[in-house]
Formats: structure tokens, sequence, C-alpha cells
């Protein structure tokens, strides 16, 4: 699904190709924005707080791990 947890290039797995985007949507999210347009940058907001931040990234990892959140 293109709205799950840590799915930030949105191609519905979470995996390693999601790291970029998940760095780009910290980094730059107006980038994001327009390189993924069908993506909701809130995907990278793993630890839920409402926020995509530097608390995500710890989170993120673990979820990469485990394949999705």
């Amino acid at each position: 699904p293109a709205n799950e947890l840590g799915d930030m290039n949105c191609d519905g797995v979470v995996n390693n190709f999601d790291i970029d985007p998940f760095v780009l949507a910290l980094t730059e999210p107006q980038l994001y924005a327009r390189l993924y347009p069908d993506c909701d940058i809130n995907n990278g907001d793993i630890n839920g707080d409402g926020l995509l931040n530097n608390f995500d990234i710890d989170p993120f990892v673990e979820c990469l791990s485990l394949g999705g959140g």
C-alpha cells in the first residue's frame, strides 16, 4: 500500500530503496514532494508523533529491518 509506514518511494515495499527518499524527506521536504508527488511524506513519521524529524531515524532503520510498519 502507498500509505505504509517506511515506504518512502511508494512502491509498496519497505526496503533499501526507501533510504534515499527518507533522507530527502528529512532534509528537503519540498524537493521530496516534487520528486514523489503521489507519496505521503508522513510515511516517514515512524514514531507516530505527527512530525517527520530526526526522532524517526532509529524507528525507520528498525522498520527497514522488519520489512515495513
